[in-house]
């Protein structure tokens, strides 16, 4: 509708200034800077993001030119243009905000400046006079130029009405005749001038029956007749009218009707309205699409929390017990989520929403609560009912696995708890807080376990996919706790070290087989995927609450000694110190150690490549150490 009005009013960009009146307000800048004993005084126009010089006071003093245009913003007028409102500034040599302005440059460090609006409210440009000297504005001038605003304004409002008029003079008849919507026009007193075809397939008059006539002899009910003559005075008050009201067509079928109204100017410059009507029926029946979206998941379809929330604080008002709620919270999703990606997270969901759909009645309401969250309110039902449908829930859950392209399984896990509200002074809200009460509960015993499900799936995908065995592993431990005790490191860290081993390259099951095992040289966009590989095993470590710890190690394990490592270019003692002792004994395993792209070279090749990595790659002093240790 509104895209239908905007082509049938004028473009304000389109409207031009004839030099009869640019010159008229050339003069009232004179003035105005005889009256202000000021620097300068401006009339700018505004077109975002500049401002041009429409026309400046012809004192020699003035440095502005007309034409010129600047970008708006850091300028007084900027402030001016914002808040549509004037702007007085006294000193800006004061002012920090001013310190770097063109105006600084100039010395113009007063500046009293107001808008200019167009009759429908928006920015013109600005009037406004700059003074080298420190002033405050007397009330003289300022009347005097907002006298000058005014003066402009009313031209503006002169020129817009006659834009106006010829558009609607030029567009009338093949504009409106042509639009795919009803349009009336009509005088102020509700007198029909014109109507176009849609108009009379709307409201089922012929042309001829309706023009010359007021809206309350045809289109308006007789019930609805003052209300008509309200709007119309309100809308000639500068008010836009939207209704939509039922309607019927000749066949007696039920249709709607939207009507947007508004003020317009005539051709002969009176006043009169622009009346655009279409048929929304269809939009009225689609109202039920809309609202069963707005009740439901678009993920799993269950419903959501909003219609959820309005039936449990409806059933505060019913008296029909005992009522059940179980709250269910799905086991591992962001580990899923940081793992495997988002795709593979909403299947997990969406098989959880499956098997609660499949585990209870068609009355029970299912909803996804949150995230990873899930409530099902059960009516009538008690506390052994409610037992058995857990039970039920439970067994399909444990059936129900997450395959994975690469052919690996995932076991469902979801933690439920459940609360019954059997009398009426209960409150539903705080048996759901019971219920997830005992979710947590048991959310702590399961949700470790999925975790490790999580975490031994990526380690055996690992193993299957590359290399990275599981003896790989143990090697690496043996060395790193070997150059631990050495450096009298507690068997804290040394037990942080062991972890460390095993899982430093859980982020590589991220990366496809081909290039892991790839035995040619890795093109420039293989290695930037075998780079996030650290980042990635920080993520799924970061949500384990048993690794969480060494996580920041994984993450470090890539970074050298002299900065130019990856992810984060740490260098020298910003890399963790077990990080740094992990990076010497995988780089040292691995070269003595038959890989699929290289041969395995001896320990002392090893031993020396790692002594001549000292101080680049590699800690020069843990370095030293395992060279030590090595040799022994």
């Amino acid at each position: 509708m509104e895209d239908i009005l905007d082509q049938i009013e004028i473009k304000l960009e389109n409207i031009e200034i004839s030099e009869t009146v640019v010159e008229q307000w050339q003069q009232l800048l004179d003035l105005l800077l005889d009256f202000s004993e000021a620097q300068d005084a401006l009339i700018n126009h505004y077109q975002a993001p500049y401002i041009r010089i429409e026309k400046g006071s012809s004192n020699r003093e003035n440095i502005f030119s007309e034409g010129e245009k600047f970008k708006v913003q850091g300028l007084y007028c900027n402030d001016v243009i914002k808040q549509k409102s004037a702007l007085e500034i006294n000193n800006a040599a004061e002012i920090k905000k001013w310190q770097n302005s063109i105006y600084m440059e100039n010395g113009l460090i007063a500046y009293l400046g107001y808008p200019i609006l167009w009759p429908t409210g928006e920015i013109y440009g600005t009037v406004c006079i700059h003074d080298k000297r420190e002033r405050n504005f007397n009330t003289l001038v300022k009347k005097q130029i907002k006298f000058i605003k005014n003066l402009i304004e009313s031209d503006l409002e002169i020129i817009y009405q006659s834009h106006l008029n010829n558009n609607l003079r030029q567009y009338y008849a093949e504009l409106i005749e042509n639009l795919p919507v009803g349009v009336m026009i009509e005088d102020q007193n509700g007198r029909i001038l014109k109507v176009n075809k849609t108009m009379e397939k709307i409201c089922g008059y012929s042309r001829e029956e309706l023009v010359k006539r007021t809206v309350f002899e045809t289109v308006v009910p007789d019930n609805q007749e003052d209300i008509a003559r309200e709007n119309i005075e309100k809308i000639l008050k500068g008010e836009l009218m939207i209704h939509e009201l039922p309607s019927a067509n000749s066949s007696g079928e039920e249709r709607f009707i939207r009507l947007q109204e508004r003020k317009i100017t005539l051709p002969n410059n009176e006043v009169g309205i622009i009346s655009i009507q279409s048929d929304i029926t269809d939009k009225i029946k689609s109202e039920e699409k809309i609202k069963y979206a707005s009740y439901h998941d678009s993920l799993t379809d269950l419903y959501n929390r909003s219609y959820l929330e309005n039936k449990i604080q409806n059933l505060n008002q019913e008296n029909r017990f005992p009522v059940s709620l179980i709250m269910a919270d799905l086991n591992g999703l962001k580990l899923v989520n940081d793992t495997y990606g988002h795709n593979e997270g909403d299947k997990l969901l969406k098989k959880m929403a499956a098997i609660l759909k499949d585990s209870c009645r068609d009355t029970d309401l299912i909803a996804r609560w949150g995230g990873d969250e899930f409530v099902i309110l059960l009516p009538e039902t008690d506390s052994e009912a409610v037992k058995k449908i857990i039970e039920r829930i439970n067994k399909k859950i444990a059936d129900t696995f997450l395959e994975f392209e690469d052919g690996s399984k995932l076991p469902l896990s979801a933690a439920l708890g459940f609360g019954v509200k059997k009398h009426y002074f209960e409150d539903v809200f705080e048996i759901l807080d019971e219920a997830e009460s005992k979710m947590y509960k048991n959310k702590l015993t399961e949700s470790r376990s999925i975790k490790s499900n999580i975490l031994n799936t990526l380690l055996k995908t690992l193993s299957e996919k590359s290399q990275e065995t599981s003896s790989h592993s143990e090697r690496m431990a043996e060395l790193a706790t070997k150059l631990a005790e050495k450096i009298s490191l507690s068997q804290t860290e040394i037990n942080k070290l062991t972890l460390i081993a095993k899982l430093h390259d859980i982020g590589k099951t991220v990366i496809p087989e081909k290039i892991l095992n790839k035995k040619d040289r890795l093109t420039e966009a293989e290695w930037k995927e075998i780079r996030t590989h650290p980042a990635v095993g920080h993520r799924v470590l970061n949500a384990t609450e048993e690794f969480s710890h060494i996580s920041e190690e994984v993450l470090s394990h890539h970074e050298r000694w002299d900065g130019s490592g990856y992810p984060r270019g740490l260098k020298e003692d910003e890399i963790p110190l077990l990080a740094r002792i992990i990076a010497i004994v995988d780089a040292y395993d691995v070269m003595t150690e038959e890989q699929v792209y290289k041969e395995a070279i001896s320990k002392a090749e090893a031993l020396k490549e790692i002594k001549a990595q000292s101080g680049s790659q590699f800690d020069p002093e843990l370095a030293a150490e395992f060279i030590e240790l090595m040799a022994d």
